[in-house]
């Protein structure tokens, strides 16, 4: 039998070039298993053999996730692999996003299982997990070796083209309980003893009889906090700008990407009213180009200003594109912008803006 080629991705630490001193390094490759690859390559067995390790610079790939995703699979795609790995990476920031990256590329251009493994902290885990396996671990690397037994696991599980019965689409896709990993929430289809009605019914039941039931349903989870309360005195009131929609200077200085973006700026609002562009890939912002207080009425704000009705404008102007961010590092920086703009002491109010 014909042993599947593996690929694997790590980190400069995990693949033995260093540590954060060496977190600027680019693109290396490595033929056979490297450091976590050891036992990977002994969970994987006779079946499949890992033919080289990709590894990477953490700030280096996060320096540019997109770009460097396609940097990583040219690297791959010489090894024609049948299956693909990344990290893990447990609650690691930038190691989470470039597995993940590197995971969805793969996957987007070559059609293979791709597997990776996160805490469900690490930002990569939401910004990747409908595109990518990625299975559930602890917040550090104390059970790398289990970590890594899981991920064989669900490998195994893919790769078992006889297992299962075939009706439409998605049918052999690994139970994300019994598999362990993070939901992709994609729907499959499944023979069942009882029909929807009668399932309903008798979760209902033991609802009402006290009774333990699991549902078939997954409920959204938001998040509860205070409504702040109303400036007093608008007409005595700084009022300053934060928008997620992209609006940045030109040529880019920050080099925010136009998708998953992780960075935002604080820039001088004159200037970059002046001279602006706009990235962002998540509406057709043309009329932005055209004219960006469509997006931050800075034109409004200033009449009100000139009105008496509102006292100042604060002179810097936060921004990120916020297209496909996941919620918590937007969260993340909504909370150092909001820090930033306390420590001016002036501010009064803000005013928010999206697409």
């Amino acid at each position: 039998m014909t042993k599947k080629k593996v690929v694997h991705y790590l980190n400069q630490f995990f693949g033995q070039i260093g540590g954060e001193e060496q977190a600027g390094v680019g693109f290396s490759v490595k033929e056979g298993p490297v450091g976590p690859g050891m036992a990977l390559q002994k969970a994987l067995g006779d079946d499949a053999e890992i033919v080289a390790t990709i590894i990477c610079g953490d700030d280096y790939f996060s320096a540019s996730p997109e770009e460097n995703a396609a940097a990583g699979l040219e690297l791959v795609k010489q090894y024609q692999p049948d299956l693909f790995f990344a990290g893990p990476a447990f609650a690691a920031g930038r190691y989470s996003v470039a597995c993940g990256a590197m995971c969805k590329a793969v996957n987007d251009e070559l059609g293979i299982p791709v597997i990776s493994g996160m805490d469900e902290s690490a930002p990569g885990m939401d910004m990747y997990r409908k595109s990518v396996y990625i299975v559930k671990t602890a917040n550090q690397s104390r059970d790398m070796v289990k970590v890594l037994q899981k991920m064989a696991r669900l490998a195994a599980a893919l790769t078992d083209q006889e297992s299962g019965t075939k009706l439409i689409a998605l049918e052999n896709m690994p139970d994300p309980k019994e598999y362990d990993y993070f939901t992709r929430e994609q729907l499959r289809n499944e023979f069942c003893d009882k029909t929807i009605a009668q399932r309903s019914v008798d979760a209902l039941l033991k609802k009402i009889k006290g009774e333990p039931f699991e549902s078939e349903v997954t409920p959204d989870r938001f998040e509860k906090f205070e409504i702040p309360a109303a400036v007093k005195d608008l007409s005595k009131a700084e009022i300053a700008f934060v928008s997620d929609g992209g609006l940045v200077p030109k040529g880019n200085p920050d080099r925010m990407t136009t998708r998953s973006n992780l960075r935002w700026g604080a820039y001088n609002l004159d200037e970059i009213f002046a001279n602006y562009e706009v990235v962002h890939a998540g509406y057709f912002n043309d009329y932005v180009v055209d004219s960006p207080d469509r997006l931050v009425p800075y034109d409004v704000l200033r009449d009100l200003v000139n009105e008496g009705v509102v006292g100042k404008i604060h002179d810097t102007f936060y921004s990120m594109p916020a297209c496909t961010t996941v919620a918590k590092k937007c969260a993340e920086n909504g909370a150092a912008i909001a820090a930033q703009l306390k420590a001016r002491g002036t501010v009064d109010g803000v005013i928010l803006t999206s697409t």
